[in-house]
């Protein structure tokens, strides 16, 4: 049943669609990167060495 599932499916089919939700995704989060304002950026940049200066203490 499943050596006849798997020679009926067309691979091709799930590339192309396999390409296009990635450049859906990766669309998506340049948009979301590109509106996010500096403060935001900021503070998520800073939370590696606040985490870092934690352990060292």
């Amino acid at each position: 049943m499943i050596k006849k599932l798997t020679s009926f499916l067309d691979y091709g089919m799930f590339a192309e669609l396999a390409l296009a939700i990635f450049a859906l995704v990766f669309i998506a989060i340049v948009i979301r990167t590109l509106r996010m304002n500096s403060k935001s950026a900021e503070q998520q940049a800073l939370i590696v060495l606040e985490e870092s200066e934690k352990e060292q203490a």
